[in-house]
């Protein structure tokens, strides 16, 4: 009985720990949305209705103007099957897409398509209504909750732009024996989604594909968030303390530890001359004179008088003295060497870090 209480113990211990590194290797940011998404769907089940204060239901949006609902929308989800969904189609590209810009200008970008998106459902939702019934703005309301899709708009929209960034590349639907061109994959999944659904047309995924194809043909070179902007943005008081929090990743595309690490690693620089290494830490670029270093066998000017040798070498250490913070940087040159001039300039081109 002992026995089998361990192994179970273990057993969780092993998958408590193996979760724990998972939500330790995640970017901020979406470790922000996985984590605000799971508390607000526990949240409505312990305070029902929860969602209709947060979800985007355009008669309260635009009536009201309940702006908040615009952001806040992509993180209600009342089906646990669709979060589990959308957090499986959503989380490998937008791992990828903040390690590559950095955990601010993901965000910035993840809020941009999320309120452009809203705002573009609620000026169709509003134009229907004039056209068909004022009560298509509560479209969403049903008695047993709200009906939201979360994350699924965001997902259309950067599955879009990651189809159109290669759009004559050919995809798999699924297992489906059908291929597609990538600029039409996400019209077909659409098709695919709505004939799953019964024939319901969600207009928030629609959405979510048209800002898709509005952005790339129109938007991007008119709506880039610079770096500059970034950069003051993580300074500033309101995201400041984000630099500081695990998983942070720099607009470069750097987390501050790996970032601190690289620095400390720069000063061990290697030098190859003749397939020979040499180490030295702290190198700097030579701009002084160039000091040639030869084999007397070998080299040309061997007939040189005896006395101006002597006062080259005098002021070639007079040289070396005065720079000192090169750290008595030293070249070693292959003695067996057959050419006729063996000599290497330390200023040259070739031996620049």
């Amino acid at each position: 009985m002992n026995s089998n209480q361990n192994s179970s113990n273990g057993i969780f211990q092993d998958c408590k720990d193996f979760l724990k590194r998972i939500f330790n290797s995640m970017p901020l940011f979406i470790k922000c949305v996985i984590v605000s998404t799971i508390s607000l769907y526990l949240l409505n089940l312990i305070i029902p209705y929860i969602s209709y204060y947060l979800a985007d239901i355009p008669y309260f949006t635009i009536y009201f103007i309940q702006i908040w609902r615009l952001v806040t929308t992509s993180l209600i989800t009342t089906n646990l099957l669709s979060i589990i969904f959308s957090i499986f189609f959503w989380y490998k590209d937008a791992v990828k897409l903040e390690r590559n810009i950095g955990t601010t200008k993901y965000m910035l970008i993840f809020l941009m398509n999320t309120i452009c998106i809203q705002i573009m459902y609620c000026s169709i939702m509003f134009l229907l209504s004039l056209i068909i019934n004022k009560s298509i703005l509560i479209m969403k309301v049903h008695p047993e909750g709200v009906a939201n899709e979360g994350l699924f708009p965001i997902i259309m929209c950067e599955l879009t732009l990651l189809c159109l960034s290669n759009p004559d590349e050919n995809m798999k639907l699924f297992f489906f024996p059908c291929v597609f061109k990538a600029k039409y994959y996400p019209l077909f999944l659409f098709l695919l989604f709505t004939i799953l659904s019964g024939f319901r047309i969600d207009f928030e995924i629609i959405c979510g594909i048209a800002f898709g194809f509005l952005y790339h043909y129109y938007l991007k070179n008119k709506s880039q968030i610079s770096n500059t902007f970034v950069m003051k943005l993580e300074n500033s008081f309101l995201l400041r303390w984000m630099k500081n929090k695990n998983g942070f990743i720099n607009i470069g595309g750097t987390t501050t530890p790996e970032l601190n690490n690289n620095i400390a690693n720069v000063r061990n620089v290697n030098i190859n001359v003749n397939n020979t290494t040499t180490s030295h830490k702290g190198f700097k670029a030579f701009h002084g004179k160039g000091i040639s270093v030869g084999s007397s066998e070998n080299n040309s000017n061997t007939k040189k008088d005896t006395n101006s040798e002597t006062k080259e070498t005098k002021e070639n250490k007079e040289e070396v003295k005065k720079n000192n913070d090169y750290n008595n940087v030293s070249v070693t040159i292959n003695s067996e060497a057959n050419s006729s001039d063996s000599r290497i300039d330390l200023n040259s081109s070739d031996l620049r870090p």
